[in-house]
């Protein structure tokens, strides 16, 4: 049999789509966009940070502190939380047979692959493209280390107890496939309005030029639209499949607790830039 090979990210959604029964992937559609809405009328969608942010009102030091609590509570974990939930797609062959859990995986690696270093190949051109060097986590390293905190310095960085709270609902949603794609498609969703104004804030007081690095991920490109907006969605397709009506309120109520304790987590931030300037 001849598969179509292009437009893979729109296949593999088609697919994930028409796994679900219609009528209840639209009830789960409808729930979803309702979790979306929540996400952006929270405070932490609208956090004051943000607007500091763009007024690059955090100094370098401050910087290696944001970068640092980052690391601790989400990136170190992130990608490793996407391939899991590619493995925790096994969960729904059950249910929903056994080419839905290959279209949900298949979907989630076009995550992984930009997650891990891997760029698009330049048509004509044959094997992949990419390096490790590339991959978001490498790349966070490195603004550690351009902002002041080396590895020797953030490796025995002592995070905050948000931090810490943060770093635990993620690592243990990573038993239940449908809780951590939800954390998952939250954290792509919730930040949105961070990356562009942490970015300009971090570009502004590092000594280096970084702008090809971490802060070139999930900013806006030249043409206004948001580099890899495509996750965010994605991930929410996979909520969607794995959603049934009996959860709803479970992952409601999981959400909404997910979101507010994110939300004192940049409290956190805020707090300890306070601290920075008031010692220096």
């Amino acid at each position: 049999m001849k598969f179509p090979i292009e437009n893979p990210r729109e296949i593999s959604r088609r697919i994930v789509r028409e796994s679900v029964d219609a009528d209840l992937w639209q009830q789960n559609e409808d729930f979803t966009r309702k979790l979306e809405r929540g996400i952006k009328d929270s405070r932490l969608f609208n956090h004051p940070v943000i607007a500091s942010f763009a007024r690059k009102e955090f100094t370098l030091q401050s910087m290696g502190m944001v970068h640092s609590e980052v690391r601790y509570a989400f990136a170190e974990h992130f990608g490793d939380g996407l391939i899991r939930l590619m493995e925790t797609t096994g969960a729904l062959e059950r249910r929903l047979g056994a080419k839905a859990k290959m279209a949900a995986r298949f979907l989630l690696q076009l995550n992984v692959l930009e997650e891990l270093g891997y760029k698009p190949t330049p048509l004509g051109k044959a094997g992949f493209c990419g390096h490790p060097g590339f991959s978001h986590y490498w790349q966070l390293v490195d603004t550690l280390t351009a902002v002041g905190h080396p590895e020797e310095s953030w490796s025995s960085y002592v995070a905050s107890p948000e931090s810490a709270a943060v770093r635990k609902r993620l690592l243990d949603s990573f038993s239940d496939h449908l809780r951590l794609a939800v954390v998952l498609a939250g954290i792509e969703t919730a930040f949105i309005p961070y990356y562009g104004p942490w970015a300009d804030n971090t570009l502004a007081v590092c000594p280096t030029d970084i702008s090809d690095g971490y802060h070139s991920i999930h900013v806006e490109d030249e043409s206004g639209a948001i580099v890899d907006t495509d996750h965010s969605e994605d991930s929410w397709f996979i909520v969607r499949q794995a959603l049934t009506p009996d959860r709803y309120a479970e992952v409601e109520s999981f959400l909404n607790d997910t979101v507010e304790e994110w939300a004192r987590f940049v409290d956190m931030l805020a707090a300890k830039d306070r601290e920075v300037k008031r010692a220096a």
